[in-house]
């Protein structure tokens, strides 16, 4: 494990080394036990350098919370003091912001940060360096946001698990947190989009994203309160839109190409920067189609491209496979679930329960929108199972071309606007 936080480094107290700690310790955490090094039985042990952490049952309890939450599994939480030299900084700077925004590279959070509003700018992007991001953050800095004068902080932590980690939204947040505190701010924005923050299990055995699911968001909080003693306010200004409706919004739509959604970052500095076949690529995809926007290369494009079709970008010999589509089969199931109003309960719960159906119905439209664009509109769809549902979809008259272009439209002329109001 390691935590680099540049230049802020000399401004970070004993207290902030703790926190972090914890966040890129945990995120390790996580990766050994996806790895199979590791159970999440037993202790957990956690050393810290302020002995008042160290006393504190409910930090304990609030890691423990952390765990069981993302990870279904609650070890037994012990804190140790460190018999190691701790920070030393006073644990704030001379620079005051009115928020800080959590910038992955995406493309929620390049809309997101270049939507701040005034009442809570200046602001800085928090970045988390786990992966192979950093080339097309400093990019999009250079580019993008110097112009805007947003500055990015870049937190070095070790390498992430090759696949997904639920603990990524966590350890963004208490990083973003860390930062907000040295610059003399309560105000974390996290601008993901709320399709993606309150998905519902689309199988069976799907294990769903909770990077920003509000309970996770609440017990980091509850850490972040016992620790610093601090009340942050998480905003939340997309949680009511999709992701073409962000695409839509985004102020610099001619560097979306630049950014990076897929699940794994293997690809992000190569001509065909995305898998193609994962939940976030595809998602990606259909925004962008329907925002009308350029979007990036897909090394398996499954939304356009039949089985047997070549892996793209340097993959010689390698094709599409029936597995490939797994993803893809579970979005369009979900898409005709949501309009018929067929959802199994477990998926209707988790919509209902956070009253996010019609965020979820236009969402679903974006989905049939797209596959209009791709197989009527500019024929450039040729996968024989998605025309076999797009065309069945049609035959059961979900989608026509007055119901396409009225979708279009309205996504293209930024109906649906963030709401900074909104924050936890």
């Amino acid at each position: 494990m390691r935590v680099d936080f540049s230049d802020l480094t000399p401004l970070l107290s004993s207290l902030d080394v703790d926190i972090a700690s914890i966040a890129a310790g945990l995120f390790k955490y996580e990766g050994l036990f996806r790895n199979q090094d590791i159970r999440l039985d037993g202790e957990l042990t956690v050393v810290l350098c302020q002995s008042k952490l160290t006393k504190s049952r409910q930090l304990a309890d609030a890691i423990s919370d952390i765990v069981s939450f993302t990870l279904h599994s609650r070890p037994r939480v012990n804190l140790h003091k460190s018999a190691e030299r701790c920070a030393t900084g006073p644990g704030e700077g001379t620079h005051k912001l009115s928020s800080v925004c959590l910038f992955s590279g995406g493309i929620d959070s390049l809309s997101g940060i270049l939507k701040t509003p005034p009442a809570l700018m200046p602001t800085a992007g928090v970045f988390v360096s786990h992966d192979r991001m950093a080339s097309l953050v400093r990019h999009m800095q250079e580019k993008i946001l110097n112009k805007e004068e947003i500055p990015i902080h870049k937190i070095g932590i070790q390498r992430g698990h090759l696949g997904y980690q639920q603990m990524r939204g966590f350890t963004y947040l208490v990083m973003g947190a860390v930062v907000a505190k040295i610059h003399k701010t309560d105000n974390i924005i996290i601008s993901e989009t709320g399709q993606t923050m309150f998905l519902p299990p689309m199988g069976a055995l799907d294990e769903i994203t909770m990077t920003t699911h509000p309970t996770l968001i609440e017990i980091t909080k509850s850490l972040l309160r016992e620790s610093y003693g601090i009340e942050f306010k998480i905003y939340e200004p997309f949680s009511d839109l999709t992701k073409a409706e962000v695409v839509s919004l985004c102020n610099a739509k001619g560097e979306i190409s630049s950014t990076n959604s897929c699940i794994t970052t293997r690809f992000a500095n190569q001509e065909y920067s995305h898998c193609g076949k994962c939940f976030g690529c595809l998602v990606r995809r259909i925004g962008c189609l329907v925002a009308g926007v350029n979007d990036a290369r897909y090394a398996k494009d499954v939304l356009a491209a039949p089985v047997g079709s070549p892996v793209m970008g340097g993959w010689p010999g390698k094709t599409i496979r029936a597995e490939d589509l797994a993803d893809l089969q579970a979005l369009l199931r979900l898409t005709r679930d949501v309009i018929e109003d067929k959802l199994d309960e477990t998926a209707r719960f988790k919509i209902s329960s956070f009253s996010k159906e019609d965020l979820f119905r236009r969402a679903s439209m974006d989905v049939l929108a797209a596959l209009h664009i791709m197989y009527d509109q500019t024929r450039r769809g040729h996968s024989d199972s998605v025309r076999r549902f797009y065309e069945e979809c049609k035959k059961d008259k979900l989608i026509n071309l007055d119901i396409a272009q009225d979708r279009i439209g309205k996504v293209r002329e930024a109906k649906y606007k963030p709401d900074f109001e909104n924050f936890l």
